[in-house]
């Protein structure tokens, strides 16, 4: 029989001197092997917390390319995953960064804010996650809560509100034209700053989230009343109620987490 050859995944980091890039092998099986969903989402993981990247299929198509049978088995359509809050402090930023985490099951780490009281924008939360939760059902695997461990339980309520935003906006996105970004609108309004304002207002956030010559402003904010997303009167433009829900979500510390 042929000899079968050991499959290596390189979890790579850069040290905070800057120096030589370290390489730390983790052995994932023999050429020919079949590995489970376990094995995937330790790869995942890997993947979002050394670069941030959440490319589930495309590592599952790596991992095929390198030699290995990958079977997810029936457990792919979960009711729970468990989630907590971790920090990790950044050197170069000289701050503790705060993330979502979910590390069993399936892989998810969602960057939410850091300890100068600084919390991420809704819309960068939100699309965080839905990118992610999207990329798992590419592969089919789904869940539908995320339960906070016990050291966190006091964030449920918020997360069970994320989940549910997030679920919204992903159905917004999913009817979206292939034209426009529904993500640029939400920019637009985090500009703005309000649910209310002028048309001139509308133009100059479509430019500042796009660049200053931006001249599609007015085909944004058709596409957005024709969606429901907004409506006009005269010179004035409302952003809708379900728009707003997603808008205007912030995720709140509770136990001082924020403070330095």
């Amino acid at each position: 029989m042929p000899e079968k050859h050991m499959l290596d995944f390189d979890h790579c980091f850069i040290p905070e001197d800057m120096g030589e890039l370290e390489n730390h092998p983790i052995q994932l099986g023999f050429v020919g092997d079949t590995v489970g969903k376990d094995t995937l989402v330790k790869v995942v993981w890997m993947a979002l917390e050394d670069a941030d990247s959440h490319r589930v299929k495309f590592l599952l198509e790596n991992m095929q390319l390198a030699g290995l049978k990958v079977d997810l088995g029936d457990k792919c359509k979960m009711q729970d995953v468990e989630g907590r809050i971790e920090s990790k402090y950044n050197p170069f930023k000289e701050k503790n960064e705060y993330y979502l985490t979910v590390d069993d099951n399936i892989a998810l780490r969602i960057y939410l804010g850091d300890n100068k009281g600084q919390s991420d924008s809704a819309i960068e939360v939100v699309n965080q996650l839905w990118e992610q939760i999207k990329a798992w059902k590419e592969v089919g695997v789904s869940f539908e809560s995320i339960k906070m461990n016990d050291q966190n339980k006091d964030y449920q309520d918020q997360m069970d509100e994320l989940l549910e935003l997030t679920r919204l906006y992903g159905k917004l996105r999913e009817t979206e034209d292939k034209s426009y970004d529904i993500f640029s609108l939400f920019m637009c309004r985090e500009t703005i700053g309000k649910d209310r304002c002028f048309y001139e207002d509308f133009v100059m956030g479509m430019k500042k989230v796009h660049w200053d010559d931006y001249s599609d402003s007015d085909k944004d904010l058709q596409w957005a009343i024709s969606v429901g997303l907004a409506t006009r009167d005269g010179n004035i433009i409302q952003f809708s109620p379900e728009f707003e829900r997603i808008a205007t979500w912030k995720w709140t510390w509770k136990h001082g987490e924020d403070k330095k």
